[in-house]
């Protein structure tokens, strides 16, 4: 590759940055107002999830739920699983666990459900036995049974966190839409897996038989 290549592969890569730089220049009255977006280009931006269209019953000619398993051992997965410490990680870089996790937290995610049939809804407060173990310890004991108040160094407390989920299973269904003549996918439901908390630091245990779903 000679210097004319080198300079013209920059010049091509650094384009979409300048054009960022540059937009709206046209409609800024004032040197401050060149990047950022005006009130009407903000109210036709279309960056917003678009509604399922209306599917009748009639119109499936075929259809066939089935089960997917995302690994988040590979590679091409990892944005779903980390950042796994945020620590020193900005509020917009979080796993989707944790996403999953907040939302259901300030009840922004109300359709959580028991199982894979959706007939059952759960809260937070139903999901603490699922993510949390609180284990007293043998001086714990002691301490409650001499009348005593229990410390807090004699409790043992285990939460499930992103690093410990595995993968995520998600139900979906395939179906031929006849009166668009297109085979489509709809996604149902997913749901994080990670090791049984009662047992998430059992070596003894297979990891294979240890995984349940959360929620």
């Amino acid at each position: 590759m000679n210097w004319k290549n080198v300079i013209l592969v920059g010049a091509v890569s650094l384009l979409p940055i300048s054009i960022m730089a540059q937009a709206n220049i046209l409609n800024a009255k004032k040197p401050q107002d060149i990047g950022k977006k005006t009130a009407n280009q903000l109210a036709m931006d279309d960056d917003v999830p678009l509604d399922y269209g209306y599917v009748d019953d009639r119109d499936i000619l075929w259809s066939k739920t089935i089960w997917e398993v995302i690994d988040l051992d590979e590679r091409v997965n990892f944005p779903l699983y980390y950042p796994i410490d945020t620590v020193d990680i900005g509020a917009d870089r979080r796993s989707l666990y944790d996403v999953f996790l907040k939302n259901i937290k300030n009840g922004k995610l109300t359709d959580v459900y028991v199982d894979s049939y959706f007939t059952e809804k759960r809260k937070f407060e139903d999901l603490k036995a699922t993510l949390t173990r609180i284990d007293t310890t043998d001086l714990g004991y002691e301490q409650i049974n001499a009348g005593e108040e229990l410390s807090p160094e004699y409790v043992n407390r285990r939460d499930i966190t992103a690093a410990d989920i595995e993968e995520y299973r998600i139900k979906g269904i395939w179906y031929f839409d006849k009166r668009q003549g297109e085979l489509k996918y709809r996604l149902l439901g997913i749901a994080p897996v990670a090791p049984d908390v009662n047992f998430v630091d059992d070596e003894s245990m297979n990891p294979a038989d240890n995984k349940v779903e959360l929620f």
